[in-house]
């Protein structure tokens, strides 16, 4: 149940992001007194990525970190032999 909330809030946190992204960008080539050069979207754009690839590497660290291996190890095995035996 944890791990889930929090790939929510993560998921949220994405969305968000990409969101104020496509805002900024409408903006910034819609608007002639603010308009956005080339080289700020392209930085804009370079600032989503990374927040966005840290927000998934944390994501998956967050969900490996809730995994039993010595469980599913032990569950493998016991299968393993019960498949043998048949």
């Amino acid at each position: 149940m944890g791990s889930e909330n929090i790939s929510d809030q993560r998921i949220i946190e994405i969305q968000r992001k990409i969101e104020e992204f496509q805002e900024s960008f409408r903006k910034g080539t819609s608007d002639p007194e603010h308009f956005m050069t080339m080289s700020e979207i392209e930085h804009m754009w370079s600032q989503l990525k990374n927040d966005t690839e840290k927000i998934y590497s944390d994501m998956v660290m967050e969900l490996m970190a809730n995994v039993d291996e010595h469980e599913l190890i032990s569950k493998k095995n016991g299968n393993s032999g019960n498949t043998e035996s048949n």
